[in-house]
C-alpha cells in the first residue's frame, strides 16, 4: 500500500472518529430467531439499523431509524425519540384459496428508547423501547398498523460490553383483523461499544 492510500485511510479514520462518538453493535438470539442491530451515535442524534429473522414464524424484517437523543451520557437516564422505517417480509395464509403467499409490508414508526442505570449497582441497567406504526404511515395496502417493543435487563460485563436478557414482540395487524406476531419471547444477547 503506497503512502497516498495510507494517508487517505488515516484521514478517514480521524474524521470518522471525530463525528461518531460511540457506536454500538448488538445481537440476540434463541434457537429459532436472530436479531442484530447497529447504532451510530452522532452526539445529539443517532442513526440505527437492524435486521431480524424468525425461522419459526417465517418472517424476515429490517429497519433503519433516526433518533434525537440525550447527548449527556454521564447521568443514570438516557433517552432517545425518533422515527423508524420498517420493512417486513412474511408469509401469510390466504383464507380464500388456501395457499400461502409472500407479503412485503413497509411502515414508518414513531417511538423511542430509554436506559436507566441503577445508582447502587452501576453495572446493572434497564432498557426499553417502543415503536408504533399507525395506518396512516403504512405503505402496504393490507397493513392496518404495527408495533414493536422490547425490555432488557443488562449487565455491563466490561467497560464497552453489556450482556442482557431480553423480552420483546413485534405485532402486525392487517385490514381483515388478522395478526402476525414475531420475534416474541425471551432471548439472550450482547452489545459492544466501539
Amino acid at each position: 500500500m503506497n503512502l497516498t492510500h495510507k494517508t487517505l485511510l488515516l484521514t478517514a479514520g480521524i474524521l470518522g472518529a471525530s463525528v461518531v462518538n460511540a457506536s454500538t453493535a448488538g445481537v440476540n438470539l434463541t434457537n429459532d430467531k436472530v436479531q442484530g442491530d447497529v447504532n451510530l451515535d452522532m452526539g445529539s442524534f443517532g442513526i440505527n439499523a437492524g435486521a431480524t429473522h424468525d425461522k419459526d414464524k417465517d418472517v424476515t424484517a429490517a429497519h433503519v431509524g433516526l433518533n434525537i437523543q440525550d447527548s449527556d451520557s454521564s447521568g443514570p437516564l438516557q433517552i432517545g425519540i425518533g422515527v423508524r422505517l420498517n420493512v417486513v417480509d412474511t408469509n401469510l395464509e390466504d383464507d380464500d384459496l388456501g395457499r400461502d403467499r409472500d407479503k412485503l409490508s413497509i411502515a414508518a414508526g414513531l417511538g423511542g428508547w430509554y436506559r436507566y442505570t441503577l445508582q447502587q449497582a452501576n453495572r446493572v441497567s434497564i432498557y426499553g423501547s417502543l415503536y408504533y406504526s399507525p395506518e396512516v404511515l403504512s405503505f402496504s395496502s393490507n397493513l392496518n398498523h404495527m408495533y414493536t417493543y422490547e425490555f432488557r435487563a443488562e449487565y455491563m460485563t466490561m467497560r464497552n460490553a453489556r450482556a442482557y436478557i431480553r423480552y420483546g414482540n413485534t405485532v402486525m395487524v392487517y385490514e381483515d383483523d388478522s395478526r402476525k406476531e414475531f420475534n416474541k419471547g425471551f432471548s439472550v444477547g450482547a452489545t459492544v461499544d466501539f
